[in-house]
C-alpha cells in the first residue's frame, strides 16, 4: 500500500520517520497529519479499515470536508483551538465513510510542531459507533422510563380517587347506621372498627400516592428552606397546638428543588417528632450548616428515640417500629428518603431510645446559588 511521505519539516523535531511510521502503521485507529488549514498531509494504512479510504485518496483533501454538517462548527473550533496550544484536545464528530455513510469518531489532536515552517497537527481517530449506540439506547430507556413513570403516576392518582369514594361511602353510611339504629355495645364497637378502618385506609392511600409521586418532579428552582419549614408548621398547626410542641429553626439556606416535596419532607420529619413524643412536650429544632460541598440539614427532637438496631430499617416502606396504637402507615420516612435521594442527597438518623432522635439529610449546595440565608423560625 502506498503511503504519502511526510514533508521534511514535519519529520524534523518529532522522531525518526521510520520509528514514527512503525508506531502508527500498527495502530488499530486511523492516524493522520494535517496542517493549520486542515489539509491532510499524511494518512496511516489503518485509515482503510476505519473509513474505507486508501491513504492516498485523502492526502491533499481538507479534513473538514469529511465532517457531518451538524458537527462542522465544533470541528472548526477544535482545529482553531489546537493551534493555540500543544494539546491534546478531544471531541466527537461524525465522519463521512467512503461508502457514503457516517460513523461516530472520537478525535484526539495534538499540535506537534508549532514553531516549524509547516505546522503539523496529529489526528488520532477512533470509531465509537458502539459507544454512541449504547448512549442512545440508555437515553431511549430513560425516556421510556420517564413516560412509564408518568403513566404510573397518572394511574396512581386515578386509582386513589376511585378508592376514596367507596371508602367515604362506607364510613358515612356506617356512621348513619350508628346514629339511626338501635345497637348494643358490641355492635357499636364493630361499627367504630369499620369507620376507623376506612380512615386508616384513606390515609394509606394518600401515603402510597405520595410515595409513588416523589419520583416525578417539575424542573428544580431556588427554594428558601425557611419558607418550606414555615409551610410545614402551618400544615401541622393543629398537631403542634394539641401536643404543646415548640418548633424552632436556625437560619436556613436556599436550595434548588421542588417546593411541594421539600414542604412534605419537613412536614413528615416534624410530624414524626410530634407523633413519637415522650412524656414531655415535644421540642423540635431544625438546624443547618455546610459539610464540604453539601448542605447538612438536621431535625432534632426529644421524643421516644429509636433503637440502634432498627435505625436502618425505619426508611423502608411499611416498616413500623412503634406502638400500633400510634397512627401511621410506615411510609412517611420512605417518602422522605425518596425526596432526598431525588435531590442527589442522602438521609440518616442518629438516636437512642428515650433520648430523642436527630434526622439528618445532606443535599448538594449547587454552584451559583443565592448567598442569602433565611432567618429563624419559631413556634
Amino acid at each position: 500500500m502506498l503511503v504519502e511521505p511526510l514533508p521534511e519539516a514535519v519529520i524534523r523535531g518529532t522522531m525518526s520517520f521510520q520509528g514514527f511510521r512503525s508506531l502508527i502503521e500498527h495502530s488499530p485507529d486511523a492516524i493522520s497529519v494535517i496542517d493549520a488549514r486542515g489539509e491532510i498531509l499524511y494518512g496511516s494504512a489503518s485509515t482503510t479499515k476505519v473509513f474505507g479510504y486508501q491513504p492516498e485518496e485523502l492526502v491533499g483533501r481538507n479534513c473538514l470536508e469529511l465532517i457531518h454538517p451538524e458537527d462542522l462548527d465544533d470541528s472548526r473550533r477544535a482545529l482553531k483551538d489546537i493551534q493555540a496550544k500543544s494539546g491534546p484536545l478531544q471531541w466527537d464528530a461524525r465522519i463521512l465513510n467512503k461508502d457514503g455513510s457516517y460513523s461516530w469518531v472520537e478525535s484526539t489532536v495534538s499540535n506537534m510542531l508549532s514553531e516549524s515552517e509547516v505546522q503539523a497537527i496529529v489526528v488520532h481517530q477512533r470509531n465509537i459507533d458502539a459507544r454512541k449506540a449504547s448512549e442512545e439506547e440508555r437515553r431511549q430507556q430513560a425516556d421510556e422510563l420517564a413516560r412509564s413513570n408518568a403513566r404510573l403516576e397518572e394511574f396512581a392518582y386515578t386509582a386513589a380517587h376511585d378508592l376514596r369514594e367507596p371508602l367515604r361511602a362506607i364510613s358515612a353510611y356506617t356512621e348513619m347506621l350508628t346514629q339511626e339504629t338501635q345497637m348494643d355495645e358490641n355492635t357499636r364497637h364493630m361499627a367504630k372498627f369499620i369507620v376507623d378502618g376506612t380512615a386508616r385506609m384513606s390515609i394509606l392511600i394518600d401515603d402510597m400516592l405520595a410515595f409513588a409521586s416523589t419520583g416525578m418532579r417539575e424542573p428544580p428552582r431556588w427554594i428558601d428552606l425557611r419558607n418550606a419549614v414555615e409551610q410545614a408548621r402551618e400544615n401541622l398547626a393543629l398537631e403542634l397546638e394539641e401536643s404543646g410542641a415548640r418548633l424552632t429553626a436556625d437560619p436556613l439556606p436556599v436550595v434548588r428543588g421542588n417546593e411541594i416535596l421539600l414542604v412534605r419532607l419537613f412536614q413528615n420529619l416534624i410530624g414524626n417528632a410530634v407523633k413519637y413524643r415522650g412524656k414531655e412536650a415535644p421540642e423540635v429544632h431544625v438546624g443547618a450548616g455546610r459539610q464540604g460541598s453539601d448542605w447538612l440539614i438536621r431535625v432534632e427532637d426529644n421524643g421516644i428515640g429509636i433503637d440502634r438496631k432498627d435505625q436502618a430499617r425505619v426508611f423502608m416502606p411499611f416498616v413500623r417500629l412503634a406502638d400500633r396504637n400510634i397512627p401511621g402507615t410506615g411510609l412517611g420516612l420512605a417518602v422522605c428518603q425518596n425526596i432526598v435521594e431525588g435531590l442527589g442527597g442522602r438521609i440518616w438518623v442518629e438516636s437512642e431510645q428515650g433520648m430523642g432522635s436527630t434526622f439528618s439529610f445532606a443535599i448538594p449546595a449547587e454552584h451559583g446559588e443565592p448567598s442569602r440565608i433565611g432567618g429563624r423560625v419559631a413556634s
